[in-house]
């Protein structure tokens, strides 16, 4: 009958069965990791810090930076938000939504508001003439109410013709019989800005175009 091992040989083949549990726990965790998914990157975007209506000038503490999914971040989105401080907004955006370069109304026309002249968010009664509207055109703005209609605002350019939005005046409640409606940005002096807001309050607003588009 083989005597015992020596005590030596015990303990090697008690290491040696350590390594194997070792390395087989390796191999597993080795074999998880591979086809494990890789995690989604990840890319730093400027976002609204609040909701932002259109028209508004976009100040450092409208932006905000935060890390959003790449394979979810617009082809347009701002990573700088120096790239955006001072801006008009031509769309509106709501609180942490990701800002595009399309949310802004672009250099050139932003020239163009000139001194004494403001951005003015304006619902128009008819879906189907925004539509037709492009970022240059000078219109003639003209409410609707009580059975007349009145010039209100005589050429002025138009900024910008945002995205769809929900159906609330500049005023921020529903307009009166200008529900539905489609937003647009004018350039205006002040004066006629506050006879806009007054005339969609009251009733409903249209266009007619002028001649001449700005560049």
């Amino acid at each position: 009958m083989p005597g015992r091992p020596p005590r030596w040989w015990r303990r090697v083949r008690r290491y040696r069965q350590l390594l194997a549990a070792v390395l087989a726990a390796v191999v597993v965790v080795g074999l998880a990791t591979a086809v494990r998914p890789p995690e989604p990157g990840t890319t730093e975007v400027v976002v609204a810090s609040a909701d932002l209506p259109p028209g508004s000038t976009l100040t450092e503490a409208d932006l905000l930076r935060a890390p959003r999914p790449d394979d979810a971040l617009p082809s347009d989105a701002v990573v700088d938000p120096t790239d955006l401080r001072g801006r008009l907004l031509a769309a509106p955006v709501r609180a942490g939504e990701v800002l595009r370069q399309r949310d802004v109304v672009g250099g050139t026309l932003l020239a163009a508001l000139g001194d004494g002249l403001v951005a003015v968010p304006v619902r128009l009664a008819d879906d189907g003439v925004a539509t037709l509207l492009q970022p240059g055109d000078v219109v003639d703005l003209v409410a609707a109410h009580d059975g007349g209609a009145a010039v209100v605002a005589a050429g002025v350019r138009v900024l910008a013709v945002p995205r769809a939005t929900a159906t609330t005046s500049v005023l921020g409640t529903s307009s009166g019989g200008a529900e539905g409606g489609s937003l647009v940005v004018v350039a205006a002096t002040p004066t006629d800005g506050l006879a806009l807001q007054r005339a969609e309050a009251e009733g409903r607003v249209g266009l007619f175009w002028r001649t001449g588009r700005s560049p």
